[in-house]
């Protein structure tokens, strides 16, 4: 039997939904590029309840969770800044990468932003596998910029949507 995922937004009462996968996913994916003592603090800091709530009630993101069965897996949020959807946080649990899960969530934030001329994510640039993800999604390296999480450096990853090109010629 084959699970169909599901992708729906979420209300601020599912937000923990969202803390206990970040919760999962972050200190085995950034152990590698995140020295272990500040991984803690910055998921810590990242994924307050009440920063996750501020930014749905104050900054317009919407968060996205994803289901495969009965288990929430994965998880992005999103928001939208004049034609430009900006993609803030995507997490997808270990065991259900590589399946288009990822891929999926953003899909999920460009319907619900649609129209949008171009999707941007913000990846800490030594983060191999989320960089690596997103150049196979069809994002470019924009630029650096310093992280809003410490003294990190973030790639601004860049992708221009299909449909605004076609409107452009």
């Amino acid at each position: 039997m084959t699970l169909t995922p599901q992708t729906r937004p979420i209300s601020i009462s599912e937000l923990d939904t969202v803390r206990d996968i970040a919760m999962q996913v972050w200190p085995k994916s950034y152990r590698a590029s995140i020295p272990p003592d500040q991984i803690d603090m910055l998921v810590s800091q990242a994924f307050d309840l009440d920063r996750l709530e501020d930014e749905i009630m104050n900054k317009g993101h919407v968060y996205f969770v994803m289901r495969v069965g009965r288990v929430d897996v994965g998880f992005c949020s999103a928001h939208l800044e004049g034609t430009r959807i900006w993609i803030t946080k995507l997490c997808v649990l270990q065991d259900f990468r590589g399946f288009g899960l990822g891929k999926a969530l953003i899909h999920a934030a460009q319907d619900y932003f649609s129209p949008a001329e171009d999707v941007v994510m913000c990846i800490h640039k030594d983060h191999d596998p989320a960089v690596n993800f997103c150049l196979r999604s069809g994002f470019k390296i924009a630029r650096e910029i310093p992280s809003d999480l410490g003294d990190l450096t973030d790639y601004v990853m860049h992708k221009p949507l299909a449909h605004a090109q076609l409107y452009a010629a």
